[in-house]
């Protein structure tokens, strides 16, 4: 958890992080320290797995909950660390595409590892924080996908959860969507604003979700009394 004097960049308060309502885990994602804090805790990423675009309970929620759950029964994490050829030239181009995003708006993108709003349960890991009110969403997709972007000029509808998600999370007034792929000429950047009627929808499902893994926590981790078998 971050005290210090990158709090007013940030955004956040220091006494409500001293109250625990935000806790910022300062590491570098995708390292053991940053899968570690998401354990057992809905992320952004992965929040159509709870929400549909239409603010319904989603059929993939059960899954994701066990497997939360399970991280925290088992102290392992769920994923297999597989990285897809796709996934990885997105990691490879990130920091490119940062790059290019605050030399174009002239600003400055803030990395952290995991944010976690203790109020819902859930965390978000940015690409970036820009001042005290707005984040950045990166991706780097194949070319005929940031071409399909391009056309749409609109936030790609498989990314709402995570995008109104992180507006969740952080509290934040505005996410910027940004797809980069360095063989074009253009880049689209979409600005945006927090979505209250959809956000109040996903915040009524992860506290849900949570309540499901808390539960399932209670019943079914091993005590210090169980005998194993």
């Amino acid at each position: 958890m971050i005290i210090d004097g990158r709090n007013k960049f940030l955004g956040v308060n220091v006494d409500t992080l001293s109250d625990k309502i935000m806790d910022i885990v300062d590491c570098e994602q995708g390292s053991d320290e940053w899968f570690k804090a998401r354990m057992g805790i809905p992320s952004a990423s992965n929040f159509s797995r709870i929400c549909t675009t239409t603010g319904k309970w989603s059929a993939q929620a059960d899954a994701y909950i066990n497997e939360l759950a399970a991280e925290v029964i088992t102290g392992q994490r769920s994923s297999n660390g597989f990285t897809s050829d796709a996934m990885q030239r997105g990691i490879d181009l990130e920091p490119q595409a940062r790059s290019n995003f605050e030399f174009i708006h002239d600003c400055e993108v803030y990395q952290i590892g995991f944010y976690i709003n203790n109020n819902i349960g859930a965390g978000c890991s940015p690409d970036g924080l820009i001042g005290t009110d707005a984040g950045l969403e990166i991706k780097c997709p194949l070319g005929h996908n940031h071409l399909a972007y391009l056309r749409g000029g609109v936030l790609p509808t498989k990314y709402i959860q995570q995008v109104q998600g992180s507006l969740l999370v952080t509290e934040r007034d505005v996410w910027h969507f940004y797809s980069y792929h360095p063989d074009f000429g253009e880049q689209l950047m979409v600005t945006v604003e927090r979505d209250e009627k959809f956000i109040g929808l996903l915040k009524d499902h992860l506290e849900r979700a949570t309540d499901h893994i808390s539960e399932c926590i209670a019943k079914f981790k091993k005590g210090e009394k169980d005998v194993t078998q």
